[in-house]
């Protein structure tokens, strides 16, 4: 080797040493941030035997990767249905809660009960019609719950669709600035992490199907195969509802024009929290107010009145918006009943009404003789309330049983689905717990390879400056004997 051939390998070694350092340096400095990758140096040996950096890349796993984004979507869709159900459940209760209404039937039997013992007395009566309130106000305030959860997914539905619009906006720079410059060689690892935090993001709102292409190009579908990303980003839309009732129906959320929720999906996402939200509003949330306007439309005919000719009225329970009597066979549609349900305004005016009939205005009168001691009516409501009847199968809470049955039924079914929707979240928190120390482990930082780096680094820059001084030594000498 020609000292000038040593004095170039030595320079370049130098050179090369320097880079390394400062990527060592980069490193150290994002150590503590969990979104920053390794970097590293990728060398070239030139003809002349000098050593030169060539490119620099990150470290990356993309089957970890893909693991950790996976276990994302599931977590997200889990923890806001838990969230969601779980507030339907702090206003309903459970069967124990003196609020629910299962107590508030109990309650309403006892005190139709103690008012058929003394029928005579207007105390026990107000007490009744009272008890009857309170299980108007458990259904109200339930329904207010279950609509007040639909409005709010809805709600976080339109903030999905606007965050996922920037999102996508911000990954087309970053993914065309990651294309040029690997085409051209350029340094795009930080552009590389921060797209990679991007996906990260957009997999908590929809799973994602990540694809790579020619110069570190991505491509992103979601998991039921519809185009969020290729080359350009595809729109995302949402309208949300300017407020809920159970009659409203949640507008479509669509991705590149195709609705992604609903029977009239034929590609529904399977995860992320726009699955998750989607399932709660449309399904979880619709499931249970059918439940609820079953137990109102159940406590309607409970408390009937009923004509000679076969003609039943409301009696106790006023079902119209208005909180007029209605003649329950035009009554064809349960939807909203135990939003609308009231106790009539005629048996709060007047108690007795519940012993005698006639709430309805309807001239049925049950105590003929007008006795103050007559029973026969607040028995036979007691016997309504005990009797067997058929309810909605489709609703998950049972087909047959007594009122109470049913309520108890219907409230075991929301903890179900909100306790496993809250095991679900702590399974899923592990596994995306777990997903993200292995990849960390695989293309994070470790401050210890770091400075083990440096060492090695600090010997070769010595060994090459040695080099360079013996060199120079050498020609030195040359020139003194010349």
């Amino acid at each position: 080797m020609s000292l000038l051939s040593a004095f170039t390998s030595a320079r370049s070694s130098l050179a090369a040493v320097s880079q390394q350092s400062a990527l060592v340096s980069r490193n150290v400095a994002n150590a503590e941030n969990p979104t920053a990758t390794r970097k590293y140096a990728n060398q070239t040996t030139s003809v002349l035997g000098g050593v030169s950096v060539h490119s620099v890349s990150q470290s990356s796993n993309q089957a970890l990767f893909r693991s950790m984004t996976t276990a994302n979507s599931a977590l997200a869709a889990a923890e806001v249905t838990w969230a969601g159900l779980d507030s339907i459940r702090s206003v309903v209760g459970d069967t124990d809660s003196i609020e629910s209404p299962a107590a508030r039937l109990t309650n309403l039997m006892t005190a139709l009960s103690q008012y058929a013992v003394t029928p005579e007395d207007s105390q026990t009566a107000r007490a009744a019609v009272n008890a009857a309130a309170d299980v108007v106000r458990s259904l109200n305030s339930a329904t207010g719950a279950v609509q007040a959860a639909r409005e709010d997914a809805d709600r976080k539905l339109a903030d999905a669709a606007g965050k996922m619009n920037s999102l996508l906006s911000e990954f087309e720079g970053l993914n065309r600035r990651i294309v040029s410059g690997s085409l051209t060689g350029q340094d795009v690892t930080d552009d590389l992490d921060r797209r990679d935090q991007i996906v990260n993001e957009l997999s908590s709102y929809v799973g994602l199907n990540v694809q790579m292409r020619a110069n570190n190009d991505m491509t992103l579908y979601t998991d039921s195969g519809i185009t969020l990303f290729e080359t350009r980003p595809r729109l995302v839309e949402f309208t949300a509802q300017p407020n809920y009732d159970a009659s409203v129906v949640g507008g479509s959320f669509k991705i590149d024009g195709v609705s992604v929720s609903g029977s009239s999906s034929a590609m529904p996402i399977k995860s992320g929290s726009v699955a998750g939200l989607l399932e709660l509003r449309d399904e979880a949330a619709v499931t249970f107010q059918g439940q609820l306007d079953e137990i109102a439309s159940t406590l309607v005919s409970a408390f009937a009145e009923t004509d000679l000719g076969g003609t039943s009225y409301s009696g106790l329970f006023s079902i119209r918006a208005d909180r007029t009597t209605t003649d329950l066979s035009t009554v064809t549609d349960k939807t909203g009943l135990a939003g609308m349900i009231s106790v009539a305004a005629s048996v709060q005016a007047d108690p007795l009404l519940l012993r005698d009939g006639n709430i309805s205005g309807q001239g049925i009168d049950y105590n003929v003789n007008d006795v103050g001691g007559f029973a026969d009516r607040l028995n036979a409501l007691l016997d309504n309330l005990g009797a067997q009847r058929s309810f909605d199968g489709s609703l998950g809470a049972g087909t047959s049983g007594t009122i109470s049955d049913y309520i108890a039924s219907s409230i075991s079914w929301l903890e179900d689905r909100r306790s496993i929707a809250h095991d679900d979240v702590d399974y899923q928190s592990s596994v995306l717990a777990r997903a993200e120390e292995v990849l960390s482990d695989a293309t994070g930082i470790n401050l210890d390879e770091e400075m083990t780096h440096l060492l090695d680094l600090e010997r070769s820059y010595q060994a090459s400056s040695k080099l360079i001084s013996t060199v120079g030594e050498m020609i030195d000498s040359i020139i003194a004997i010349a």
